[in-house]
């Protein structure tokens, strides 16, 4: 089914708020079998928003929007929506019932600007706000469906997977699935990888095949849609088995999968882990106790932002700082090694680099990052560059310096086990 989500909001437009609610949508629907074709944002306008809808209902068989749903002169999205439908705006008393006792509960007069939430299109299916105020609904009129959503992301979330999913599924019966696989290429460009697979590319239908490119790689994602998961994941294998056999990729998105698999590993085989951040301020410390029961494993971070720090926490040599520079292969190695030592870890992570925008000290280009790892097996450094923003250099040298993590681990385990 083709569908279309639009986000309402001015904040949106402004870019006050980051548009999470298309996001989080968008992979759900999917994951449900739903094509999303289509995103619009659209501001707090009632002729804009009635056009966008209009325009909206025109190429899709689904319109699922989210915010507007308050009380404030502002939260017309309901109206709009009726207005598009040409359906009667109506008060709806039950709702109105439960608004007063919902306030009552919470000790908040009921003033009457909030009963502006008791309005909805004449026949609306009504979603009750399990966390919230406002509910939303579903009208459907010359088989189409537009279904209004609040836009708080948990009132949203929530209302979506308890009460609007369900109602879809009874109403249009299984969608099927669509599910993806990021396979990650760590050493290519895209343009090298057309060359390996090129013909898979103009061949795609389903799956279909789609090359993105990420800070430090490649993601090279194989979609699918199918009946159910077993279809699904078969027609998946198929490609992307094809695609392993003329390049080297991973079966893991760095963005996506690599800290889960890294946690997982790490639980399992009883290692211990810590870090010296440099250019990465303390992401890399961030990103390892993002998953609960971290503690049993992540030891610390030392964030070395002053060559001065580096050499008193971490043990850098004074000359190699001076010959070298700090973002350099032998500080790198050095941090890694001094941060094993520091905090008694069996591996440990480093970075050092340029985030940008200027310049290194020799004239290095903005991105260059070094990343060691020190354990059992010596010491290792990878020298990376990456592109884009201050903050993907950073983020992608983090995400990056996991998976290198995770692949030393992996050695150990077989030396281990050898």
């Amino acid at each position: 089914m083709i569908t279309e989500i639009v986000t309402t909001g001015s904040e949106l437009l402004l870019g006050e708020i980051a548009n999470e609610n298309a996001q989080w949508l968008a992979s759900f629907l999917n994951e449900h079998g739903y094509t999303v074709a289509y995103m619009t944002t659209v501001g707090d306008n009632p002729s804009r928003m009635e056009e966008t809808f209009c325009h909206a209902l025109t190429r899709a068989d689904l319109v699922i929007t989210s915010g507007g749903l308050g009380s404030t002169l502002g939260d017309i999205t309901k109206k709009a929506g009726a207005s598009v439908m040409d359906l009667p705006y109506v008060h709806v008393e039950e709702e109105s019932k439960r608004l007063r006792k919902y306030y009552e509960d919470k000790h908040h007069p009921f003033l009457p600007s909030l009963d502006r939430q008791a309005w909805f299109a004449k026949g609306a299916h009504l979603f009750f706000n399990e966390a919230g105020s406002a509910s939303g609904s579903a009208v459907e009129k010359g088989g189409k469906i537009l279904i209004h959503l609040p836009g708080p992301p948990f009132e949203m979330k929530t209302m979506m997977r308890n009460q609007v999913m369900p109602w879809l599924d009874r109403k249009l019966g299984s969608q099927g699935i669509i599910r993806s696989l990021v396979l990650s290429a760590v050493h290519m460009t895209e343009a090298e990888i057309e060359e390996k697979i090129g013909d898979l590319l103009r061949a795609q239908s389903n799956p279909t095949i789609a090359l993105l490119a990420r800070p430090g790689y490649v993601a090279v994602r194989v979609t699918a849609k199918g009946a159910d998961e077993e279809e699904t994941m078969a027609l998946i294998e198929k490609t992307a088995g094809e695609i392993e056999k003329r390049m080297p990729v991973s079966r893991y998105h760095l963005e996506g999968d690599v800290l889960h698999d890294l946690h997982e590993f790490l639980l399992k085989e009883g290692l211990t882990v810590s870090a010296a951040e440099s250019c990465t301020g303390g992401l890399i410390g961030k990103f390892l106790t993002d998953n609960p029961g971290s503690s049993s494993y992540f030891k610390g971070s030392a964030v070395t932002y002053w060559n001065e720090t580096k050499e008193k926490v971490l043990s850098v040599k004074k000359e190699d700082l001076d010959q070298f520079t700090a973002v350099s292969a032998p500080v790198a190695e050095e941090m890694a090694e001094g941060s094993r030592s520091l905090y008694g870890s069996d591996i440990a992570v480093s970075t050092t680099g340029y985030a940008g925008p200027g310049k290194g000290e020799r004239g290095e280009d903005a991105g260059l990052v070094y990343i060691g790892i020190a354990g059992p097996w010596g010491t290792e450094v990878h020298r990376e560059q990456f592109f884009g923003s201050r903050r993907s250099v950073r983020y992608g040298a983090a995400e990056k310096a996991l998976y290198y993590l995770l692949q030393y681990g992996k050695k150990v385990k077989l030396g281990k086990n050898g």
